[in-house]
């Protein structure tokens, strides 16, 4: 690849991270109850979720969508019991009810994307081909930078691994995480609600029954202490009418 278009990658990069930015500086007189209050779990909020299934040159990641479900239903429970916010899916009308919550990308996604880094290289990642699949992929958005959606809604990307990690949320302004697709359908998996709450702005804490212990040794219930159910409430992902 040309200098060029490593440049072009990366300044699409900056614009994606300095509209959301803006997004989040725009909404936060919205924020203030949650912030202050959102242990109260009141009013009831909602959280739209997507997932994403990478392909490769060998075909999808996962065969059986329903494979996801015991996951989704574990994230759809934390967060009603501990935040009563209300994960729906981004899609509607299916006839399936899997097929609102989990799609098939249809093109073979690059190695970079599929065999993604964490932390620092996942910073530096957003930057390039990994990133911009990402971006061009992540529901709510087109152009890979101009909202269509007031719910900002979450996509979860089902990739094929992790470097040195089960699951990513990228630390810069995105609407997305990576999951790998081994521990996606795990029946007792709390990475998908590990990540998404990652999403919200939440770090890791160190309580083996918290939800964001930072391994999957994590063991349920998977608490919220009052003041992550306050960030959690507060972000831009979480509304009240959308």
């Amino acid at each position: 690849m040309g200098w060029w278009s490593k440049v072009k990658r990366a300044v699409k990069a900056v614009v994606r991270a300095v509209v959301r930015a803006v997004v989040v500086v725009v909404t936060s007189p919205t924020k203030v109850w949650d912030l202050v209050f959102g242990w109260l779990g009141w009013p009831p909020k909602k959280l739209r979720l997507h997932i994403a299934v990478l392909r490769s040159p060998s075909g999808p990641l996962l065969n059986n969508l329903n494979d996801l479900k015991p996951s989704i239903d574990l994230l759809k429970q934390v967060l009603k019991d501990r935040c009563n916010v209300n994960v729906l899916p981004y899609s509607s009308g299916n006839k399936n009810e899997i097929d609102n919550w989990v799609q098939v990308l249809t093109d073979v996604a690059p190695t970079a994307a599929l065999k993604v880094r964490c932390d620092e290289g996942a910073v530096w990642d957003e930057g390039g081909e990994a990133g911009e699949y990402f971006a061009q992929n992540t529901a709510g958005w087109v152009g890979s930078f101009i909202p269509i959606s007031l719910a900002f809604p979450i996509t979860i990307f089902i990739v094929e691994e992790v470097a040195g990690k089960i699951g990513c949320a990228v630390p810069v302004f995105t609407d997305y995480a990576t999951v790998a697709a081994s521990v996606a359908t795990s029946k007792d998996s709390s990475t998908l609600a590990h990540e998404v709450a990652h999403r919200c702005n939440l770090w890791h804490l160190d309580r083996k029954n918290n939800l964001l212990y930072h391994n999957n040794g994590r063991t349920p219930p998977y608490w919220l202490t009052w003041w992550q159910r306050n960030v959690l409430r507060a972000s831009r992902h979480v509304t009240y009418f959308f």
